[in-house]
């Protein structure tokens, strides 16, 4: 039978139920305290103590009543049923303050971002909020259902986006458990765990991109070239300097004056505005420039910090990502700025005429090569060698002037190339 308020203060030592698992444990010294026994998660029965007579509610503040201990044991057996969740790891997380995990997430990475590119800040943000059904959930309460189900809506539609949100999940849950927020397994791991609820994104990532970043053949480069000389605009300067450099689309559309080194025909491209990762000290990559390359730089107007700024706005900024993919198919070419890496190492590696090294192919695309034992001998920047690869380069696509100031191609080309 159910005790009542005046029975909790002056029952003997002994143990009595309430119901709903909750028992009033009074000691032979006096003390009074609450207990939930349940069966927990493995199948074993347990109790758990979970405040003494006359502590304070957590949340109320005030003096946890009969009826308040009854609520508490009414949590845990709803947090056990429905949601699988050990009330020994709820009643951590509520004696830590119960932090939720948006809480707790904007507490950590900014940390976990400095030193890095500002993307990488701007990348964790877009992931926490991606997954706004986790913002409320107190940690010890988040479980594979919930990350299951935070995940879903986003993993089919952008599987490799997906996958990085979930790899920054399960870094946050791990840091939880470090600092005693929560206990248990990880319910975000993807081994043994994820991994038999969802398909593989990289699979999912295949299907999606056909094959992946849509490339033109490279001997249709020197007429991909002159259908961008007939486009008006800096977007299209800024695609064939990206070209000629085999820059990335953001390298090239935050290149700044000040990067610009004239007299060397160099470009210093800093290393936050790279795709770096696992360097503990990344340094900048340095680009040599070619005389096409270096010719468009100084065609254009020095108006603030940006080589190439948009076109498009008032104020002084770089293009947005698709500006310069839409620029490419205003060409009659269904491709992508990373497209065209792909086709110059195509060019590079089949190229006969110039046998070029492999290891001097994959440094102008600012590629890691070798293992981390070569790496660690093998420190020098192959400026030169790269310099005659990228003129070679782009004496293929857009040849130099003749003596008469003239290029051989007259008119736009009519451009037929497949994805």
């Amino acid at each position: 039978m159910a005790i009542n308020s005046n029975q909790v203060k002056s029952l003997q030592g002994g143990s009595y139920a309430d119901g709903g698992g909750l028992y009033l444990v009074v000691r032979d010294s006096g003390e009074r305290v609450w207990a939930f026994r349940f069966t927990g998660l493995d199948g074993k029965r347990t109790q758990m103590e979970f405040a003494r007579f006359g502590d304070r509610d957590s949340e109320a503040g005030d003096v946890l009543t009969l009826k308040g201990a009854r609520d508490q044991a009414r949590e845990y057996k709803v947090a056990l049923k429905r949601d699988g969740i050990d009330p020994r790891v709820k009643k951590r997380g509520m004696i830590k303050g119960g932090k939720t995990f948006k809480e707790f997430a904007e507490e950590q990475y900014p940390a976990w971002c400095k030193g890095l590119s500002d993307e990488e800040e701007k990348q964790w943000q877009r992931s926490i909020r991606d997954v706004a059904s986790l913002h409320q959930l107190r940690l010890p309460e988040i479980t594979t259902e919930h990350v299951l189900a935070a995940l879903q809506p986003i993993w089919t539609v952008k599987p490799i986006t997906a996958s990085r949100t979930r790899q920054r999940i399960e870094r946050l849950l791990h840091a939880a458990k470090v600092l005693k927020h929560r206990d248990g397994e990880n319910p975000a791991l993807w081994r043994g765990n994820l991994k038999y609820l969802l398909p593989s994104p990289r699979k999912l990532n295949r299907k999606k991109s056909k094959g992946g970043h849509a490339s033109a053949p490279y001997a249709k480069m020197p007429a991909v070239m002159t259908a961008l000389r007939y486009e008006p605009g800096n977007a299209a300067r800024c695609v064939e300097v990206g070209i000629l450099t085999c820059a990335r689309s953001k390298e090239i559309r935050l290149m700044e004056w000040d990067e610009i080194d004239v007299d060397a025909k160099q470009w210093t491209c800093p290393a936050e505005k790279m795709k770096i990762k696992g360097e503990e000290k990344p340094k900048p990559h340095l680009v040599p420039l070619s005389e096409q390359a270096l010719a468009i730089i100084q065609s254009m107007p020095r108006g603030g910090r940006y080589v190439f700024p948009s076109s498009h706005v008032e104020e002084h900024q770089p293009f947005f990502p698709n500006s310069l993919t839409e620029t490419i198919k205003r060409c009659g070419v269904k491709a992508t700025m990373h497209g065209m890496r792909t086709s110059f190492r195509n060019w590079g590696g089949e190229s006969v005429a110039h046998n070029f090294r492999r290891e001097v192919l994959e440094h102008c695309l600012s590629h890691r090569v070798g293992d981390e034992s070569e790496r660690s001998y093998w420190t020098g920047e192959m400026i030169e060698r790269r310099r005659v690869v990228l003129q070679a380069w782009a004496d293929f696509i857009k040849p130099r002037k003749n003596a008469s100031g003239e290029q051989p191609e007259k008119t736009r080309p009519k451009l037929d190339l497949v994805a």
